[in-house]
């Protein structure tokens, strides 16, 4: 399974940027890294001067780029239901309106749970080791990391008039009738639970806040990671954007004859007790600070190298500890792939593939075409995940 870092801020104080500069490194280092981005301003292209569709695009050598289409999904998932819906129950409930379901893909929320869904289903598999995903502003991650109780909640609402529906026309419906939307229903319920399993896995699991030293930045920045701190969500790192670097005694001293010195050094010594806000409350919360000083350059395309040795080297980077998400162990005779899991429950091993909660399935040889031909000695589950040993 892949790694998940995810990074969220408020518009306008570089999260894309950062997300394309920690994404870059770890190519940098050998690490099978995507870079996703639900933002609807899609400012990853920007940041990478690359154009990124809905479809991993290869941007280096270990690094990939894509948007996520979370409105055509919402949108299948509610049509599905509401065609199940309208099947099940039009008949025997003349009354019965399924078309309320097509609607609910609009609700705000929704494109951040299919979002989540699909963020799920690339961790889950092993094309990657690392999944960076650029979320949408702060507000809409918020929605994304709670609609999931609210979705769940409602869907569980859906099954229970289902059963009332069924007890009153039981005359008139047939078990076959209503056993479609229990499928569709049970099977976004568990997708939900995975997804909220998944993103409370500290072990497999980064979340990142992005800021800038403002007050509003600041009250936003400190309400956020409360507000996920009640939803039992560890934040990691703090990146506060943009800050003037001190130039000393000498180089103020000119603001009393320059202009632009004595601009710079105004927005220095306003940033200063936000710069003291963030270290009293990481201080406080336990989070890494990485602080990152305003660029003469743009930060992007060519340059964005350039930013993401910047960010590496201010504080010793964000805390991140990268893994392969898969090794291969050779011995005389054998060649062993071994897997990694957050978790074992739920997983079941094929001879060419892994199937998580019954329904996704994942394959082991699109990233290890060598061993597609080896003859397959046996598969077991191990502590920290899967073993898959072939014969040479």
């Amino acid at each position: 399974m892949a790694k998940l870092i995810m990074l969220t801020g408020k518009g306008g104080v570089g999260k894309s940027t950062t997300s394309s500069a920690i994404a870059l490194s770890y190519s940098n280092k050998g690490f099978k890294t995507l870079l996703v981005s639900s933002d609807p301003a899609h400012s990853t292209q920007d940041v990478l001067g690359v154009d990124v569709g809905f479809e991993p695009t290869p941007i280096k050598e270990n690094l990939w780029a894509k948007n996520l289409n979370t409105q055509t999904q919402a949108k299948q998932f509610f049509d599905q239901l509401q065609d199940a819906m309208s099947k099940s129950f039009s008949k025997a409930v003349p009354f019965f309106d399924s078309e309320i379901f097509g609607d609910w893909a609009n609700f705000p929320g929704m494109d951040e749970v299919f979002a989540l869904e699909e963020i799920q289903s690339l961790t889950q598999g092993i094309d990657y080791d690392i999944i960076v995903f650029d979320t949408a502003p702060t507000g809409h991650t918020l929605k994304a990391l709670t609609t999931p109780d609210a979705m769940n909640t409602f869907l569980l609402r859906i099954l229970r008039m289902k059963a009332k529906i069924e007890r009153m026309k039981s005359f008139l419906l047939k078990p076959s009738d209503t056993s479609k939307v229990v499928e569709i229903v049970e099977g976004m319920t568990q997708k939900l639970d995975n997804i909220k399993k998944i993103l409370r896995n500290e072990n497999f699991v980064s979340i990142n806040l992005i800021t800038i030293p403002t007050m509003a930045g600041y009250q936003e920045t400190r309400r956020t990671i409360q507000f996920l701190k009640a939803q039992g969500f560890k934040v990691n790192n703090l990146v506060v954007n943009g800050l003037i670097p001190n130039f000393g005694t000498e180089t103020w001293e000119l603001a009393k004859e320059n202009k632009a010195v004595a601009l710079l050094k105004m927005e220095y010594e306003l940033q200063q007790p936000y710069v003291a806000e963030y270290k009293a409350l990481t201080k406080m919360e336990d989070l890494k600070l990485v602080g990152v000083s305003r660029l003469p350059f743009e930060p992007k395309a060519e340059r964005l190298a350039e930013f993401a040795k910047i960010l590496e080297s201010s504080n010793g980077g964000i805390d991140f500890t990268p893994t392969y998400s898969t090794e291969i162990e050779e011995g005389e005779e054998t060649i062993k792939l071994k897997l990694f899991f957050p978790y074992l429950e739920g997983v079941e091993l094929g001879d060419d593939s892994y199937i998580v909660d019954g329904f996704l399935k994942k394959p082991i040889f699109d990233r290890h075409e060598e061993l597609r031909e080896l003859k397959l000695k046996r598969k077991q589950k191990t502590s920290s995940g899967a073993t898959y040993t072939f014969e040479r």
